[in-house]
């Protein structure tokens, strides 16, 4: 929704595909078939800059929102007292450790974390028909949110089609 020609918001929904470093995945946390996502909502403000380079227009865009951040693994059972915790397992899995191990018998296979954030970047626009106002767009974004675990930030390139 645009209030003017410079100024606008809009509501966005992101999926985000979160890829466990191999090294990570492979090395002393054990993990097995692991995979990770980030989903967001947000509200965005958008400001266009009034300037353009013929059909490119460019604009600014930022905003906060909800971000929900998953993980999984092949599932498996982490006994008391006998394995030794990983920060990947406390930090990402949920696993509660005390003195490097387990506090009790837990199953480690998939862990969900949700908190709030927010996002900035920028983005230009090729407009492709006047009369329904659809336009290519490319643009990059700097997301960061806040688990209590520390912050997950992504940085991702879209290219897409607005109409």
């Amino acid at each position: 929704m645009n209030f003017s020609r410079l100024f606008g918001v809009d509501a966005e929904y992101m999926y985000y595909n979160l890829s466990i470093r191999p090294s990570v995945a492979n090395g002393p946390a054990n993990l097995h078939n692991t995979s990770g996502r980030l989903q967001s909502i947000s509200l965005d403000g958008i400001v266009n800059v009034p300037y353009h380079r013929g059909k490119l227009h460019a604009y600014g865009i930022f905003g906060v929102g909800f971000y929900q951040r998953s993980v999984s693994a092949t599932s498996e059972v982490l006994e008391a007292n006998k394995a030794i915790c990983q920060p990947i397992w406390t930090a990402w899995f949920g696993i509660n450790c005390l003195t490097g191990t387990p506090t009790t018998k837990q199953t480690l296979s998939s862990f969900s974390k949700g908190a709030g954030g927010f996002n900035v970047g920028g983005g230009v626009t090729y407009p492709l028909n006047h009369l329904n106002h659809s336009k290519i767009y490319i643009e990059w974004r700097y997301h960061r949110a806040y688990q209590s675990d520390g912050k997950t930030i992504v940085m991702p390139i879209t290219v897409g089609l607005r109409w």
